[in-house]
């Protein structure tokens, strides 16, 4: 392995420092500190990433209930999103997501195209479009986490009539 030396001036002088990190240092023990500071910031950046999903960090926190619910509005439509099993469970266990959609009035909004997109946002792990059928007042779609952690599912209604709609819940599927 070749070392990399960086001419660079300090106090008016010429210098040169070889540092394996290929971080220009003045001294052999200023490239050690350096090294030691990369190395720290790596590992502190990898078990902040690790450890998101278990403390709350940079994942997002779920948005469902106790009873596996939540619901958002977006372009004047209200949306429901219902999973079961209640709590969401991960590893390719197929599960359901209800959809309930209703208009500004309260009313429920039939003959929508309604699909869900589960996507694991961390992992960068995409669930694939699952249309949803008519299902009471409402719509059902199979819902299949591929693995336990934090998912992003994505609701897209586009009414008969009206403007498309799309709304993402978080969730955290368990094990």
């Amino acid at each position: 392995m070749t070392r990399r030396t960086a001419p660079f001036r300090l106090d008016g002088r010429a210098t040169t420092a070889a540092c394996p990190t290929g971080l220009r240092t003045i001294r052999r023990a200023g490239c050690r500190a350096a090294a030691a500071v990369f190395l720290a910031a790596a590992l502190t950046g990898c078990t902040a990433a690790a450890n998101s999903g278990a403390n709350g960090g940079s994942s997002p926190a779920s948005d469902l209930d106790a009873d596996c619910r939540a619901t958002k509005s977006d372009t004047g439509l209200e949306v429901t999103l219902t999973v079961s099993p209640c709590p969401p469970t991960g590893g390719g266990v197929a599960g359901t997501a209800g959809v309930e959609v209703k208009d500004a009035d309260g009313k429920a909004v039939s003959g929508a195209k309604v699909e869900i997109n589960p996507e694991m946002p961390n992992m960068k792990m995409k669930g694939g479009n699952q249309t949803a059928r008519p299902e009471g007042d409402g719509y059902e779609a199979k819902l299949v986490l591929g693995m336990p952690g934090d998912w992003r599912i994505t609701v897209t209604v586009v009414p008969a009539s009206g403007e498309k709609s799309t709304t993402a819940f978080n969730l955290t599927a368990k094990g």
